[in-house]
């Protein structure tokens, strides 16, 4: 009985991590391009009350609007849990440039520094989603 167990567990996989999902990577790209067309368009306005935070309400609503959608599709992936931490780390930068904004940007090294950050979340999806993609690519071949 212990050998057939030996081997019906050998022939087993764990799965610790979803496989590649189009429609996720796709969300990433497009909110990484809103936030960096953000990041361009308010270093040149600071200063000027073109920079001001009731000027760019939309773009935090329709931002949290697609944080939502991504949240709401790597909830619904199984063994996703590392991109869903993503994602609410995301979400947390998002939140806090808001408040920061709120406050008002006085200098472009505010920006800079927030920008920095921002590119370090979304390196971390980018690289993870390609790491996925190429996982799909092995497995067909």
């Amino acid at each position: 009985m212990s050998f057939l167990l030996v081997i019906l567990t050998s022939c087993t996989s764990i799965k610790l991590i979803s496989d590649y999902d189009e429609v996720t990577d796709r969300k990433i790209v497009a909110l990484q391009e809103k936030v960096t067309g953000f990041v361009v368009k308010i270093r040149d306005e600071i200063g000027a009350d073109q920079a001001k935070y009731a000027n760019y309400k939309s773009f935090y609503q329709d931002v949290k609007v697609d944080l939502e959608t991504l949240k709401i599709r790597t909830n619904a992936i199984d063994n996703n849990k590392i991109v869903q931490d993503q994602v609410s780390e995301l979400s947390n930068y998002i939140d806090n440039l808001e408040k920061v904004h709120k406050l008002g940007f006085t200098h472009v090294s505010e920006i800079d520094l927030i920008n920095s950050q921002c590119n370090t979340i979304f390196t971390s999806l980018t690289k993870l989603q390609l790491a996925l993609k190429r996982g799909e690519k092995n497995a067909k071949n």
